[in-house]
């Protein structure tokens, strides 16, 4: 283990990886397939977003001092055991009435239905931009180029062009659909060939934009529906040997998207000769650390506001805060382009210290720990249904993403979907009976 690189002892590092390492592990003692839980993935998020790159000590964290080093891993481990507290004293819930509705729409034609409403509304705003043109439509996905000069990119500051663009988030909202409808055996064959055009065409149109959030959001329906089909032992199998070799390819996706990012392209030529693939978030941590509250103040929730106003169109809202957290950190380190276009992620620990420091870290990783608590009540049902499961990982998907940050946009999808089971099913009485206990869900997972 090379303790010391650079002049700064990674040790702690290694500490406090051995310490969530742990968690994980004791959390999955008695079934491996514990893994596959909004707790879990959480703590996955720290390990990758933040501790990876601690460890590693690349030039960019060397600039720093011990003292700053150390008291940002202190951070990374308060983030962790406050959300672990919150996760455990709490009974979550929020999402359970959303939940519930499954159980009215768990049904192949009603879920074709809705299938073919998201798909048909999401379509909409670019048959219109595309002014009929389908061939654009697919070039946007299809043909490679530049992803900044797609014709159905948004601006900056949104007007009402944009706001109808926005209706392409149930695009987002149909992949779990169709993934449902892909592996459930009572549909139609011809369904099915339609849902697997369907994931086609949002896999290769998340590619080609090359954003992670959008290209894990395609690809998570799919591999849920996957595995959720499988036996128990595959499925150990699947998370033994699948993850580790998923991660390796996604780390050099990443790199090939940044090696090409400037161009708007992906460049699998050079992915080998990057230094950074996007997941260094500990840095933006050290730095903020720095520079809070000497050369910059407390935000105080800001940030988090200009995201939960996000949704109001800025059209009907002409003065709607336009400040997030990443233009003001592209500012801070003098990265802004020509005043508006770069954006730099503070990351999920980072945007917590710049609000409230150690205070702002500690109520922030509690409440994200009621709310995976909450999302976690849903898993007993999840076993028992294929639609369930796929909403289910599409959240620990998101829940992986907020490692960088915490965005509205990429919530939208999301969103969508229980907008969905609001409008499209009532809640059923029998499926109130979701349990948090840990035991009672690998009891459950038997069965599937």
């Amino acid at each position: 283990m090379d303790v010391v690189q650079s002049g700064i002892s990674n040790v702690l590092a290694y500490a406090v990886l051995a310490i969530v390492v742990g968690l994980i592990a004791f959390d999955c003692r008695r079934d491996l397939r514990q893994l596959v839980s909004a707790r879990n993935v959480f703590l996955i998020t720290i390990l990758a977003w933040y501790l990876l790159e601690a460890i590693g000590v690349p030039p960019e964290i060397s600039k720093y001092t011990q003292e700053e080093y150390n008291f940002s891993l202190i951070a990374v481990l308060l983030c962790c055991f406050s959300f672990l507290i919150g996760y455990s004293i709490s009974k979550g819930g929020i999402f359970d009435s959303s939940f519930r509705r499954i159980a009215g729409i768990d049904r192949p034609k009603l879920i074709w239905g809705i299938f073919l409403f998201a798909v048909g509304l999401g379509f909409l705003p670019l048959i219109v931009i595309a002014k009929g043109n389908l061939m654009l439509i697919f070039d946007d996905a299809f043909a490679s180029g530049n992803r900044w000069s797609s014709p159905f990119q948004r601006g900056r500051f949104g007007g009402a062009r944009d706001a109808f663009l926005e209706l392409q988030l149930f695009l987002r909202a149909a992949l779990p659909l169709a993934a449902a409808i892909l592996a459930h055996p009572k549909q139609s064959s011809g369904r099915r060939l339609f849902a697997a055009a369907f994931l086609v065409y949002m896999i290769a149109r998340a590619l080609n934009d090359g954003t992670r959030s959008k290209v894990l959001e395609a690809l998570m329906p799919l591999a849920a529906a996957c595995y959720w089909r499988m036996s128990p032992a595959l499925k150990r199998k699947a998370i033994a040997f699948g993850l580790p070799c998923i991660a390796v390819l996604g780390l050099f996706w990443a790199a090939a998207a940044v090696s090409g990012r400037n161009a708007g392209t992906t460049n699998w030529e050079t992915a080998t000769e990057v230094n950074y693939v996007g997941f260094e978030m500990f840095r933006e941590l050290l730095y903020l650390e720095r520079m809070i509250p000497e050369f910059s103040e407390h935000k105080f929730g800001h940030t988090y506001y200009v995201q939960l106003v996000n949704p109001i169109p800025r059209f009907l809202w002409p003065g709607k805060p336009s400040g997030d957290a990443g233009l003001e950190l592209a500012g801070m380190r003098d990265s802004v382009n020509n005043g508006a276009d770069l954006t730099i992620s503070p990351g999920l620990i980072g945007e917590m210290h710049w609000n409230g420091g150690l205070i702002g870290i500690f109520l922030v990783s509690a409440f994200m720990g009621y709310l995976a608590k909450s999302w976690d009540r849903i898993r007993p049902m999840a076993t028992q249904s294929l639609l369930a499961f796929t909403i289910f990982a599409t959240g620990l998907a998101i829940i992986f993403l907020s490692g960088r940050s915490i965005s509205m946009p990429v919530l939208y999808g999301i969103i969508a979907i229980l907008v969905l089971l609001m409008f499209f099913a009532k809640p059923r009485k029998r499926a109130t009976s979701v349990r948090v206990n840990q035991t009672r869900f690998v009891q459950d997972s038997q069965t599937n």
